[in-house]
């Protein structure tokens, strides 16, 4: 009985890890990770409704260039493309279709889950500035054209000018694959 019960769980956390492979790789230590989950990376967005978008269908319409953003961590001086941050949010923020600006005004967390642990959280009104949506915060899967280096990937959150906080100074996180709104 003992066997059999272990097969049967080995069975289901396989299961669980092709299903969702980003998954799988959250709070793995750095050097943990060297090659893709079975199935690909993805990103998962969460919030109202769960979404799962896989990297190699993911959009790279927009951009935010590190080279004009002034006395930055080197690795963020490239030219990284990818989707507006509110875009995504958009897609699992129960506004219907589209972004909820209101629900963003009015405040809630957002908090990226990264491989290697770590965990920033900030709230929804980052997304505007003087009321206007701002189009320089970029979840990014390209990195100077090519895909971002095993070092940054799957994604990696970018924008903005340089600001205190939550970054330390910049507004960065690498190795994302979860993001989570909190109402």
């Amino acid at each position: 009985m003992g066997k059999s019960r272990f097969i049967v769980l080995a069975a289901a956390a396989v299961a669980a890890v092709c299903a969702f492979p980003a998954a799988a790789w959250a709070g793995a230590s750095p050097t943990a990770r060297s090659t893709a989950p079975a199935g690909g990376w993805t990103l998962t967005l969460q919030g109202k409704t769960t979404k799962v978008l896989p990297l190699a269908t993911f959009p790279t319409t927009a951009a935010w260039d590190g080279t004009k953003a002034g006395n930055i961590n080197p690795t963020l001086r490239y030219v990284y493309k990818g989707q507006l941050l509110y875009k995504l949010v958009g897609l699992v923020d129960g506004g219907g279709p589209g972004f909820n600006a209101a629900k963003a005004k009015a405040g809630y967390k957002i908090k990226l889950f990264c491989l290697d642990g770590y965990t920033p959280s900030f709230s929804s009104k980052i997304l505007f500035k003087k009321g206007k949506l701002r189009t320089d915060l970029v979840v990014a899967k390209l990195k100077a054209g090519q895909l971002l280096p095993d070092t940054e990937a799957p994604f990696r959150f970018v924008g903005g000018p340089p600001v205190t906080q939550p970054f330390n100074n910049k507004l960065a996180a690498y190795k994302l694959v979860k993001i989570r709104l909190i109402f």
